[in-house]
């Protein structure tokens, strides 16, 4: 299948790469139907592009990257949304937003996205912690958080 994104132009896509989130993201309810896409090769992002809608696409990191701790209870219905029977079958991103200013980058830890990568189902998940918010600066959680020879692996030295 081939589709038009605004920041990609055509990409052939694969329906074995098609992710569905049924409930679709916050806000965004419409869309239903993505791809995952690699910012580039080395880069810990990744572009989370709608099948619906090729002007929307919204960048995603692990929150592992920079919070290695980061863990989430995911409820018994969601877990049946996923369709998830063995944990380990999981991955988690959490949604970016990048300012003008791109040093202030934040992570949505609030509401991450957990895939499961056998049915290629997806679902964002609002956590009950309240200690993640819906707004952590990347830079300055890997200050605090990732040992110093990972940072350079991260910021593609």
């Amino acid at each position: 299948m081939k589709i038009t994104t605004s920041r990609f132009g055509d990409v052939e896509i694969q329906d074995s790469e098609v992710i569905t989130i049924p409930y679709g993201l916050m806000g965004f309810s419409e869309l239903n139907q993505f791809v995952l896409l690699d910012h580039h090769v080395d880069s810990p992002f990744k572009w989370l592009q709608s099948l619906d809608d090729g002007q929307m696409a919204f960048v995603l990191i692990s929150p592992l990257t920079f919070r290695p701790n980061y863990t989430i209870q995911v409820s018994k219905d969601d877990i049946k949304t996923l369709g998830l029977t063995n944990p380990q079958d999981s991955v988690i991103s959490v949604i970016v937003t990048i300012p003008v200013d791109a040093r202030r980058m934040s992570a949505n830890l609030k509401a991450p996205l957990v895939f499961n990568l056998k049915n290629k189902v997806g679902k964002q998940v609002v956590v009950k912690d309240f200690t993640y918010q819906t707004k952590h600066y990347i830079l300055e959680e890997i200050k605090k958080n990732v040992r110093p020879d990972h940072l350079n692996s991260l910021c593609g030295s």
